[in-house]
This record gives structure tokens, sequence and C-alpha cells, in this order.
């Protein structure tokens, strides 16, 4: 009783915030993964079943999950890092890093087993042949790496080789659309054609025995085909910032016609809460809301796993999870990190995954939105106490993200993403698995659950944790080149759009426009830079038996870790998009990438998740740059600065300081504790200077709110749930809460008309000199680490010489 009468209004939030929660989660954890499914099931039920294959009566397979095949009859598949071989119970990369011994003792084994079994030991051999995949499951290869392969099952199956090179073109799936991804061939589906071939009522046409030219238009050493989806990509998304963020202004000032349906809705959550649409808070009100509601989240979270073996939706029957990983799993999600230690298809049931992730995803990133509108009100507000209210901003941020999320969710499944609530489908394999002459294995498992709805909004919502263990390169996540490009668009869409948001409330676009620029300057140098280097290739692959070059046949550069429907383009492009946002979904490993194309990721997170950020933090951390780039500027003409008609005085200053050195010092002491003590570094998998990189982007991850991995790193272990969970924490909420207290303190004040000496804070200088500050503290704040790992294992593997 003394603590209500103490803080009536804090107190106050504790039922909102029970009530609220429990509306959105029946909201976003119930109704709309049932709705994407019934919905999937009208339109698209073959790909929301698995896209499989049936054959004698029985299911032969997937058409998107690829098989193990070692007879000398049959075209192999790439190599898999899971055991045994494609096993689709536990997706996988390799996780080599460039410099592992490892790696080239195994590509070396790889080339001689070619080259004895093959007919032709002198060609070379493609790139893609001798690497794995992202997710142990690609069921793609290259047209060169087919080609490669005819001359072997011709002999071994008595045809004529221009007659199997007719199957091999007629199995060719171009790029979709004729621009979007690389041209493969399916390996399971020229197989189950072989066989087919071989029936005595089947004749194959020796039409097509040509083979295609690998020569392609090069343009500035670049592909043609990889420039154009550059263009694509970036076109795309420029072209949805108006709309998207028209939309989120609409919804947030609850204008338009199209609103109605939410503000009645909003309406009724608020009245069953206790809350009128009018009741403002000051920022120390709606940070406790804040801190409430989300506790809540990591509780339920951290409940959910402990006894899923005790509720329905469980066709695994799946036990409950450490505590500790359980813990590190619910401050994961509720933060909008969505590190994951875990394995999604062996460790959570399907309705943890849609009580427990699937609304996290949805209010984590609801709660980022909110914390930026309040920062927003205090920009537009003039003396005024009040800064907005937390509940009615969660609520509206939440009908931003559900429509957008079941639009891109069915367009997902219409790809082949998997939406049901089936047990998993045993199929058996065309060729069983050998090892040594012994029978390792007959079937396969094909994996199912209610994905799409899930994998939408870890990507609208910036949160990244997939459904999958390979994440967004498993097949059944994001299975087409179209669903990659739109996945990367979707993690990006409203971060950028709020930039427009952002500069519609404060009463000048122009303003909001300026912010998106910079982004983009530092956005597209950094995709090329990791572009280049992957596509350059890795030393440990540049072996004279080994093809890496580009041409129209296959993507050619660093393949390991890659998946040949997404080829260099699309990995680049994805791995710095997921580390610009807070998203860390991954299609490929970013443990597997050569030391330039690794350090592109690792420093767009340490940038600060300004660019673009999560969505709504990252927004409101490119402000504090903002701020504290004003204030410098200020300092340099001798006048006191302000941005948006606020001055920046020194309680704004110390909360902006204060903000850019969280993530610093707790980025650098956890890997310090980390790389000096045995929990730590036992953990490592890669030697050397690549093993601290992973060390390092792991806290960098962490903090940053990311939840991408140098995967090779052992995670779920006692000392990194922990401290990956205390650094989350840190990483989340005492950020948020400081931007509270910036809104705060600027809504007290008055608006300062403009004059002649104001720095124009949306012309060129302004967002050059932006730029600048963002790089300086970025780069200078990391380099010491920087250099201790990517940079020194990209000299030690002679620099630019390989390059």
């Amino acid at each position: 009783m003394n603590l209500y009468l103490k803080y009536p209004s804090l107190i106050r939030q504790i039922k909102p915030a029970i009530v609220i929660f429990v509306l959105l989660t029946i909201i976003t954890g119930i109704i709309y993964p049932l709705l994407v499914t019934g919905l999937a099931m009208i339109f698209f039920p073959w790909q929301a079943n698995g896209s499989l294959f049936d054959l004698h009566g029985h299911h032969s397979g997937s058409a998107l999950i690829g098989q193990p095949f070692t007879s000398e009859k049959y075209f192999w598949s790439r190599l898999s890092a899971t055991s045994p071989s494609y096993n689709s119970s536990l997706s996988s990369g390799s996780n080599y890093g460039p410099t592992n011994p490892a790696l080239g003792d195994r590509v070396t084994s790889s080339i001689l087993e070619m080259q004895t079994r093959s007919l032709h030991a002198t060609d070379l051999i493609p790139v893609d042949l001798v690497t794995t995949s992202a997710s142990g499951l690609d069921p793609d290869i290259s047209i060169a790496s087919a080609y490669y392969q005819i001359p072997r099952v011709a002999h071994a199956r008595g045809i004529d080789t221009s007659t199997l090179t007719g199957l091999v073109n007629q199995n060719i799936q171009g790029p979709q659309f004729g621009v979007l991804g690389e041209s493969r061939v399916n390996v399971l589906s020229i197989n189950q054609d072989l066989d087919s071939y071989q029936s005595p009522n089947n004749q194959l046409t020796s039409s097509l025995s040509t083979k295609i030219s690998e020569k392609t238009p090069i343009i500035l050493g670049i592909r043609a085909s990889d420039w154009l989806q550059f263009v694509i990509f970036f076109v795309l998304l420029v072209a949805l910032v108006i709309p998207v963020g028209r939309y989120m202004v609409h919804i947030y000032q609850g204008t338009g016609s199209g609103t109605n349906v939410f503000r009645r809705s909003e309406s009724w959550i608020l009245s069953r809460a206790g809350i009128k649409n009018d009741d403002e808070m000051d920022w120390k009100t709606f940070a406790f809301a804040l801190m409430i509601f989300n506790i809540l989240g990591i509780i339920v979270v951290f409940i959910l796993q402990q006894i899923q073996h005790y509720l329905p939706l469980n066709p695994l029957n799946l036990g409950a999870v450490a505590p500790d990983l359980s813990l590190n799993t619910a401050v994961s999600f509720t933060t909008n990190t969505n590190w994951q230690a875990y394995a999604g298809e062996t460790t959570l049931s399907y309705l943890t995954q849609m009580l427990g992730l699937t609304v996290q995803n949805f209010l984590s990133a609801a709660t980022g939105m909110a914390v930026l509108v309040a920062l927003i009100y205090g920009f537009t507000r003039k003396q005024a106490g009040s800064i907005g209210n937390f509940w009615v901003l969660l609520i509206r941020s939440i009908w931003i993200l559900l429509p957008l999320s079941i639009i891109f969710s069915l367009i997902l499944v219409s790809q082949g993403t998997i939406q049901n609530f089936n047990e998993p489908a045993t199929v058996q394999l065309l060729d069983p698995l050998t090892d040594n002459g012994s029978t390792v294995a007959t079937t396969q498992v094909i994996p199912q659950g209610p994905a799409a709805s899930q994998i939408a909004i870890k990507l609208l919502g910036t949160n990244g944790g997939g459904y999958f263990n390979a994440n967004s390169a498993h097949p059944y996540e994001n299975p087409t080149p179209l669903s990659d490009i739109l996945e990367i668009i979707a993690l990006l869409i409203i971060p950028a759009g709020l930039c427009y948001t952002f500069g519609s409330m404060i009463g000048s676009v122009k303003k909001g426009v300026a912010l998106l620029i910079a982004m983009l300057i530092i956005f597209i140098p950094l995709v090329g830079i990791c572009f280049w280097a992957e596509q350059s290739g890795s030393p440990l692959l540049s072996h004279s038996d080994i093809d890496q070059s580009p041409n129209a046949l296959q993507s050619g550069g660093n393949m390991e870790g890659k998946e040949v429907r997404f080829g260099i383009v699309h990995s680049a492009l994805f791995a710095v998009a997921t580390t610009a946002t807070s998203c860390g979904a991954v299609n490929s490993m970013h443990d597997s990438f050569t030391p330039l194309g690794g350090l592109i990721p690792l420093m767009m997170i340490q940038f600060g998740e300004i660019v673009f950020g999560g969505v709504g933090s990252g927004l409101g951390v490119m402000i504090v740059y903002v701020i504290i780039a004003m204030f410098i500027a200020g300092l340099m003409v001798g006048r006191t600065p302000e941005y948006l008609g606020k001055k920046i005085e020194p309680p704004e200053m110390t909360l902006a300081a204060i903000v850019i050195l969280i993530p610093i010092v707790a980025i650098l002491v956890g890997t310090a504790i980390a790389v000096v003590t045995d929990a730590g570094t036992s953990s490592i998998f890669n030697p050397g200077a690549h093993g601290f990189s992973e060390v390092l982007y792991a806290f960098s991850s962490a903090v940053g709110n990311n939840g991408s991995a140098f995967g090779g790193l052992s995670a779920n272990t006692l000392f990194y749930n922990l401290a990956l969970a205390l650094e989350m924490f840190v990483g989340r909420f005492p950020m948020l809460i400081l931007l509270l207290a910036l809104a705060g303190s600027f809504a007290q004040k008055k608006i300062v008309p403009q004059s002649g000496g104001t720095l124009q804070d949306h012309r060129p200088l302004f967002i050059i000199w932006l730029v600048f500050v963002i790089v300086s503290v970025g780069v200078l704040s990391f380099l010491p680490a920087l250099a201790l790992g990517p940079i020194a294992e990209f000299l030690l593997q002679g620099g630019l010489m390989h390059v």
C-alpha cells in the first residue's frame, strides 16, 4: 500500500501490462498463425505442406530439400555438413573459417575423390562441388557442376553424353523471372528423370544436346546479371519507402479511412486494460511500463520452454529446455536480438515457437517503434511533460506489423515456405546413403511446422530468429531467389520507411530523407566491398584444380557456406543488410566468409545499430549520432547547438554520450573476459585470429541486439548463455530508457526559431558531416579489436595479393 501511495502512476501500469500482454499474445501467437495456415492451405496447399513428391504411393522427396547421392549412376549433390549427410532434421553449415586447415584438408580430399571417380580428371572442378552449403540441404548444383558429372553418369548408365547433356539442359532452372538468382539444376529432379529414362516405356529426347556457353557480359569485373540484381534491389527498396512510411504515419496519427478498424480494436483492448486513448505519460512512467511489459515477456517465454513437454502441438515430444538456455532464449527474443544457441527444429515445439517466439517477434519490435515515436513527440512538443502513452503506441505498432506480416507470410508460402501443423514427413531416399559399403540411411525425415508466419515477422520486425537451425539459408525458410530478395527488403523496409515517418511527423520530410541518405552512403559501399571480397574467392580454394571464376554456368567465388540458388550477390547483400539492421537472419554462414567479407557484417553491427538499425530503436540511436554531430558542429562555430529547434545542452549530451558508450564498453569488456577464460575459449571452433573473431562477433551481436553469429562458436554453454543474456539485456533496455529520457528532456524545451547561423540539417554538408561522425566513432572504437581478428586474418592470408 505504501508503495502504491508513493508511486501510483507506476503501479497502475501493472494491470495494463498483464491484460495487454495476454490479448496481444492471443492475436499474434494464436489467431495470426492460424489465419496464415488457413489461407495457405486454401491458396498454396502443396507448398504449405512441404512441396513433396509422391512416387508409387509414398513420399519420394521434396522439391526443396536436397538428398545425398553416392552412386556412380546419379548426379551428386553438394557436400553437406550435417550428420549423416543431408540430415534434414538438423540443418547446418560447416562453419569452417577461411584459414582453417581442416577446410583445406577437406577440399583436397574432395578434389582427389572427384578426380579418381571422374572420367576427365584434367577438367577444372566447379567450386560448388567441393564446398558445403549453408544449410547442408542445398537441393541444387550449378550448371557447371552438372556438366562436369555428365561423362561419369553417362558411362555408368550407358547413355550417350549428348543425350545426357540434353537431359541436363531440360532440368536447368534459369534465374527467376530471368534476372533473380543463379541458374541451377535440381539434383533430385534430374536423378528422378534419369530413373524414368531407364524405364522401357520412356524415351528421352536428344534435343538441346549442346552445352550452354559459359560466356556472360562482364562490366568492371562483375557479371552484368549481378549489376542488374543490385539495381533491382535498390529500386524496389527506395520505391517502397514512401508508401510504407505514409502507412505508418496514418497508423500512429490515427488518420485515414483505412485505420478505422485499427482504432476500434485499439479502443477495445485499451478499455479492457483500463487505459484511455488520451492518457499521457512522462518518460519515467513510459519507461516503467515498457520494462514491466518486457520482463513479463521474459518470464512467459522462459516458462513455456520449461513446460513445453506438457503442452500440445509437440509432435516430436521435445522435452524441457535447459534453464540456462531457456533464460538466454527468453532474453534474446524479448530484446529483439533473437540470438539462438539452439536448433529450432530439434529444441522447440510448434506451440513454443508460436506463443513464445512469434509473439515476442511482434512485441519486441513494437516496443522499439513505440520508443521512436515517443522520441519524435519529444522534438515536436514544446514545454510539455509527457511523451505519449506506451500502451497506445505499442498497439499501434502491432497494427503496422500485423497486416504486413500476413501478406508477406502468404508470399513466402507461395514460394515454398512451409506453414502447417503436420508431423515430420518420412521420405524414401532415391539413392540410399552408404559409407564404406555399409548403408547409413534409407529414409529422410522432412521437418514441418508453422514456419512462414514466424519468418515473416522475424524479418519485418528485424528480429532474425530462424524457425530452423540454418535460418534463412534453409530451403523451407527461403526457397527461391524471389523469396530471398523480398526477405532482404522486408528486413530493411520498416527501418527505412521510419525515416520518412520521422520526417513527416516532425513536419519536414526532407529531414527524414537526409537521415536515409546518410544510411545509404554507408550501406552501399560496404555491400560492394563484401561482394567483392566473396566474389574474389578464398585462397584456400584457389587450388589449381578448382574453378572459382564467375560465368554463365556458376556464380563462382567463395561458395563455402552458401546456397547455389543465391550465389554470391544475394549472400553478400543479405549479410550486410541483416547486420545493418538489428535483424540477424542469415542466408549464408558468416563464419565461412573471407576475412574482408566477414569484417563488413561485424563492422555494421559495431556501428551501433543505426544503418538501418532495428525497427524504431535504430533510428533512435541514429538521432543520438545527429545530436552529437550537431553538438560538435556548434562548438566549431561558437554557438549553442540545436536540432529541430531544440537546444542541445549538457544534460542531453550526457545522455547521448552514455548511449554511444554503453555498447562499446559492453562489447569490448565481454570479449576480453571471454578470451582470457577457459570457459570462453573452450567454445571456439576455428583456430587463430578467426577464433578471436568468433568471440568478438558473438558479443557484438548480443550487445547490438543483432543475433547473427560466426556460427562455429559453441554458444550453448553455461558461460555463454548467461554472459550473452546479460549483454543482450544491457544492450537493449538501458539504451531504450536513455532514449526516453532524451525525449522527456527535449519535450520540456521551447522550440527555438532557426537563424542564419543554424546548421541546415537536411543539406549535403550536414549529411557528409553526420556520416563522418558515425564512421569515426564506429571504426576508431573497435579498430584495435578488429586488428586482432579479421584484419590480422586477412594479412596472414596474404592481404590483397589473394583478393
